[in-house]
């Protein structure tokens, strides 16, 4: 009785160990897909983390008809003055270029906003004014407040976990 208890051990422990080295292998050989920086909007099923990864990664896309000033940046604000307009709006220039960059952002983080509260509609609209209206860029870009509907319902989500945290000491 006794050996036939050691010899399915044994058994069971071959078994452990040809399962573990079967997983290591697969793991191994399975083509692991990196990160996709020079085409951010290539990257799948995006985590948060990830989704913002990405958005940086747009916008590290830089253009070399592009003066640094006009490139966007994490600010959300376009370095072009009333005078610098038309050649940052000229056809298949910086304007183009800049909407480019809005469009890959919001092919991977569709609610993404930049440093001064901008979103991309935001920058949009500052371009397209900039562009389009006769008074065109003003050294400002457009940008929202923050919106009611945000704290419409930002208050119910602290409120909640200011519950949770009394709950926690109160209880732990």
């Amino acid at each position: 009785m006794r050996r036939h208890l050691q010899s399915q051990s044994v058994v069971g422990s071959i078994s452990l160990l040809g399962l573990g080295l079967g997983l290591f292998i697969s793991l191994l050989l399975s083509p692991a897909k990196a990160e996709n920086r020079t085409d951010p909007t290539a990257n799948q099923n995006l985590s948060p983390i990830e989704a913002w990864r990405s958005a940086e990664f747009c916008l590290q896309n830089i253009s070399n008809v592009c003066p640094a000033n006009y490139t966007l940046k994490e600010s959300g604000w376009l370095n072009v003055t009333q005078a610098e307009g038309p050649a940052f709006c000229a056809a298949g220039g910086c304007a183009d270029h800049t909407r480019d960059v809005l469009l890959c952002i919001e092919h991977v983080k569709r609610d993404y906003w930049f440093a001064n509260n901008a979103t991309i509609k935001d920058v949009n609209d500052t371009i397209n004014l900039g562009c389009n209206s006769p008074q065109g860029f003003t050294g400002v870009s457009k940008y929202r407040s923050e919106s009611d509907g945000h704290k419409l319902y930002s208050a119910p989500i602290f409120a909640a976990l200011s519950s949770a945290a009394f709950l926690a000491l109160i209880t732990g």
